[in-house]
């Protein structure tokens, strides 16, 4: 399941699904804008508590190293979800970050409904998990990877749709605000 929740600047909490676990994590920095309120990952044990809540336990706590790691990826997904929304080609080294994390040991695939638990991943294996992601949403039909439609929301998604007509970033936000102009502009 992808989403995750977030807070307006006027203190609206909303649920954003982008449709995609990579593009999920690149919503937890700042986008570049340099401001630390939009940084949900300042540390490694906010990265620990992120990837659990989507991974369950970790092996192992995440290290200055893997800390590095995932923001290096971070930065990576989010210059090529930017660079695609905006009808631009990736940039080769944001393509290399996210091909070399990748190439690390993937999740052990595991059918619920035995007796075993799932294994517990390795903070390196999310990471590998993440970007693989990228590379299949990326690496797919770069049209689906949209600008929000609303004139004043830059937010970026994965249009899943089975026929690729996703032009909100969420119906409940934007999408609805849109309507409700629309709906103003007849009376």
């Amino acid at each position: 399941m992808t989403g995750q929740w977030f807070t307006s600047p006027d203190g609206v909490r909303w649920f954003f699904d982008s449709g995609s676990l990579a593009l999920d994590f690149g919503y937890t920095g700042d986008y570049g804008y340099d401001v630390s309120e939009w940084e949900s990952l300042p540390d490694p044990p906010a990265l620990d508590a992120w990837l659990t809540e989507r991974f369950g336990r970790l092996a192992s706590v995440p290290t200055a190293a893997d800390f590095d790691r995932a923001l290096a990826l971070r930065s990576a997904v989010w210059a090529i979800a930017g660079s695609l929304a905006d009808g631009q080609p990736a940039a080769p080294t944001a393509v290399d970050v996210v091909n070399e994390i990748a190439a690390l040991p993937g999740p052990i695939p595991h059918l619920a409904g035995g007796t075993t638990p799932p294994p517990q991943l390795a903070v390196p294996t999310a990471l590998s998990a993440i970007a693989r992601d990228a590379i299949a949403v990326f690496g797919g039909d770069p049209a689906r990877i949209r600008r929000c439609g609303a004139d004043d929301c830059a937010l970026i998604f994965y249009d899943g749709s089975r026929p690729g007509s996703r032009r909100w970033c969420s119906m409940r936000r934007c999408g609805n605000r849109a309507k409700v102009r629309n709906h103003r502009s007849r009376d």
